[in-house]
């Protein structure tokens, strides 16, 4: 199938914003090559210490964020909006080019860089194409990513995963809204979650989070709609994820208590620590408290309520 490919070029200070730029368009997916994010995981994941060095350093300091578009795209009319946004966001037009491309170039050489990996204490993540066995009451996720967000490597992934390890105990209701390939969901699903729901409005993002549920067994347990949160049910949940990028989490801080109670942990994640601040006085605006957070490299993840909880001990 092919796509047609834009290349964004740009200062790691800049990826959230020109993501959600890039977001705004209409993308069918979107790919972020940061080399500090990737040498980080290289130091921390023994199964990718074969990884190609040369490669990640050609990319230098900057980060570059490939979007994928329909090929019948008008480039003209995708042109101005993008400099228009450059200009009006960030005071500047950024290096940038379109290409088409086929995706039978990329999608199965990638798989060589994506091993089986332990995301948190309980839980180990598996590719389909890699055999492992557990050991002792190993929550293992099989995941087929597909053209979705959520392979687990990334840093907001793993404080997500992280903070649902120590907070279920069994029994919970958890809303993962932009679940992209369902691995948080399927995590909480896996840990003895009751009730899970999986909330994203990509389509690509859908089918891949509704394959990967079936594939861990965990139908009977996660439910995933292609949708807004205005889309789930009204009711209460005990445990909401939110692995997005910040003005999105932005959008949603006001309607959340709707969906909360005073016992409810809303998970809060792909937050670049510039962006910290806004979050943290829209979340007092609000009513929430910050119960405690999260840094992995240039990212934070909050755990936040609308009432008091005991603040576990990290």
């Amino acid at each position: 199938m092919e796509w047609l490919e834009l290349e964004v070029t740009t200062e790691p200070e800049h990826q959230e914003t020109v993501s959600g730029i890039l977001l705004d368009q209409g993308v069918q997916g979107l790919e972020i090559v940061d080399p500090d994010a990737f040498r980080q995981v290289l130091d921390e994941n023994s199964y990718l210490d074969f990884a190609d060095d040369g490669l990640i350093d050609s990319y230098g300091d900057k980060v570059v964020i490939r979007a994928y578009f329909s090929p019948d795209s008008n480039i003209e009319v995708l042109k101005n909006r993008l400099e228009e946004e450059f200009q009006k966001q960030l005071g500047m037009i950024l290096e940038y080019g379109f290409k088409i491309r086929d995706d039978s170039e990329w999608k199965d050489n990638w798989k060589k860089y994506y091993r089986t990996f332990k995301i948190s204490d309980r839980v180990t993540i598996k590719p389909t194409w890699e055999d492992y066995r557990p050991s002792g009451n190993e929550a293992v996720v099989e995941l087929e990513p597909g053209m979705a967000f959520g392979t687990g490597s990334h840093e907001t992934t793993r404080m997500c995963a992280f903070f649902l390890d120590e907070l279920i105990k069994g029994g919970e209701t958890v809303l993962d809204l932009g679940c992209g390939t369902g691995i948080l969901g399927i995590i909480a699903a896996k840990l003895g979650a009751a009730e899970v729901t999986c909330v994203d409005i990509d389509d690509a993002a859908y089918r891949a989070c509704v394959e990967n549920v079936s594939r861990n067994n965990v139908s009977g347990t996660v439910r995933v709609i292609r949708g807004e949160l205005k889309d789930t049910e009204s009711k209460k949940y005990d445990i909401i994820v939110i692995n997005i990028i910040s003005d999105i989490i932005l959008s949603l801080l006001p309607d959340l208590k709707n969906y909360s109670s005073e016992g409810t942990n809303i998970l809060l994640s792909g937050i670049i620590s510039d962006r910290r601040e806004d979050i943290v006085n829209a979340m007092e605006k609000y009513g929430y408290k910050l119960i405690r957070e999260k840094k992995d490299g240039e990212w934070v993840a909050m755990q936040i309520c609308t009432g008091f909880l005991f603040r576990p001990t990290l």
